[in-house]
Formats: C-alpha cells, sequence, structure tokens
C-alpha cells in the first residue's frame, strides 16, 4: 500500500513538472530529427520507463509466484500428512484403550 502511495506521489510530482516546462524542443535520434512539446518527452520518458521497469520485473515475479505455488504444495502435503499420522494415532490408542479397560475389570 504505501508502494503505491509513493508512487502517486512520484507521479503527481513528475506531472506538475512536466505541465510547467511547455517549450518546444527538437528531439535528435540517429538520422531523425522531430520538434515537440517538452511536456511530452517528459511524459513519454517516464512512460517508457514504466514499461521497461514492468518488463524486467516480469522473470523475478514468476519466479516468485512458482516459489509461492511450490510453498503452498508443500503446506498441503504436509497438512494431509498430519492429517493421515492423526488418525493412525488415534486407531493406535482406541486398542490400548480397550485393554486398560479389560484389566481393570480383572
Amino acid at each position: 500500500m504505501s508502494t503505491l502511495l509513493i508512487s502517486l506521489i512520484l507521479a503527481l510530482v513528475a506531472v506538475a513538472f512536466s505541465l510547467q516546462n511547455t517549450e518546444a524542443v527538437t528531439i535528435h535520434f540517429l538520422l531523425f530529427e522531430y520538434q515537440t512539446s517538452l511536456v511530452l518527452v517528459i511524459l513519454g520518458g517516464l512512460a517508457l520507463g514504466a514499461v521497461l521497469a514492468l518488463i524486467a520485473s516480469i522473470g523475478p515475479r514468476m519466479r516468485r509466484a512458482r516459489h509461492t505455488r511450490q510453498l503452498q504444495d508443500t503446506v498441503a502435503a504436509q497438512g494431509s500428512r498430519i492429517h493421515s499420522l492423526e488418525a493412525q494415532l488415534q486407531q493406535q490408542q482406541t486398542p490400548a484403550k480397550e485393554s486398560s479397560s479389560f484389566l481393570s475389570e480383572l
């Protein structure tokens, strides 16, 4: 939640900054030359950076999701193992109670 709030604040600051810089600029890239507003350059750069950050985070997100699934499977397997062991223990304790009640009757 705090990350989302910080991101929102930074986005608002970036938008305010870009709206205050409205001069026309010339962009040079390789053999191309393009004249546009500085607002579009700033916001375009921010958007491109956000897309690249999202693409770069796909791998770690997928690994974390796979690890979470593996842990959930392990928890489920251990839960069923505990249940079966408790059932076995219950079966073993039942005959012991019957034999002890038989001895107390004698």
